[in-house]
């Protein structure tokens, strides 16, 4: 199955570029780096972080002594990024890349290597196009994340308990490969994950503080969940995909499987036609 996969996404990330393409090539420039060092704001209260990248390598981690921290390099003229900041918002925007003609080719380069305060409550929105993200949210204090992105390859954790409630978790990516390890951890009350064809991992290693959500919405994928031992967990087949493998102990009553736990309870309505859902219970 994983190969036809790859072929899908190869097709859909080449039909992206088509959508834009008028000339051979972007036009690269002497490689620059933009170092940034934004100040916390004087109200220690929440605050909204607005990322927009165009596409290439993204790596977020926490622990910086600013609100935001951390160098873009980029050889693309038009990708300048640009800065507005007021009160308790700060945005990094680049250009739109479908606003260009051109395919993007091995040498062009935009990396964004930034750092985030663990010191106040953060409102996080990350837009872009396709790209390779590394996303480490382990003790930032997240009360929203919106990630939306085209066909790209990534990777979020959370290795400790986010110390803010997060209300909504919103994950939306094209034909991608994506694991997200953790989300026990997020302290999300819903989340809401919608992708194209690709590889997925949905780990929910951490405890539950509250019943959660989870709606899943995929085309033809390869989707793996894996509950922790001891987390009681529901996942409602509201699809139609028959292929569904499980391990370790689950309760299957008409098309809806459960672990035979008690405590707060992680729902996953789960919306897919064709595909391998993995569900793998840790005992």
């Amino acid at each position: 199955m994983k190969k036809p996969l790859i072929a899908v996404i190869l097709v859909l990330v080449l039909a992206t570029f088509a959508c834009s393409v008028d000339n051979i090539g972007m036009e690269t420039v002497e490689t620059r780096t933009v170092t940034i060092s934004e100040n916390l704001p004087a109200n220690l209260g929440e605050t909204e972080l607005d990322f927009n990248m165009t596409g290439g390598e993204f790596t977020l981690y926490p622990g910086s002594e600013f609100l935001v921290n951390g160098t873009i390099t980029y050889n693309v003229e038009q990708w300048e990024p640009q800065f507005t900041r007021r009160d308790n918002y700060f945005q990094i925007k680049q250009v739109n890349p479908l606003r260009f003609s051109g395919i993007p080719n091995n040498d062009v380069v935009n990396t964004w290597d930034l750092a985030l305060t663990k010191l106040l409550p953060l409102n996080l929105s990350i837009e872009g196009g396709g790209s390779k993200n590394t996303y480490d949210f382990t003790g930032i204090q997240l009360t929203n994340l919106k990630i939306v992105q085209g066909a790209s390859d990534t990777t979020i954790q959370f290795d400790a308990p986010n110390p803010q409630v997060m209300e909504e978790f919103t994950f939306t990516t094209g034909a991608s490969s994506a694991r997200l390890y953790g989300l026990g951890h997020a302290n999300f009350s819903t989340l809401s994950f919608s992708a194209g064809a690709g590889d997925y991992t949905l780990d929910f290693t951490g405890a539950l503080s509250r019943d959660t959500t989870v709606d899943i919405k995929a085309t033809i994928s390869n989707i793996t969940i894996i509950i922790p031992a001891g987390m009681k967990a529901i996942v409602v087949n509201n699809g139609t995909i028959s292929n569904i493998n499980t391990q370790g102990t689950w309760l299957l009553t008409n098309k809806t499987y459960s672990t035979l736990e008690e405590g707060y309870t992680l729902t996953i309505n789960l919306d897919m036609a064709v595909g391998n859902v993995s569900l793998i219970n840790e005992e």
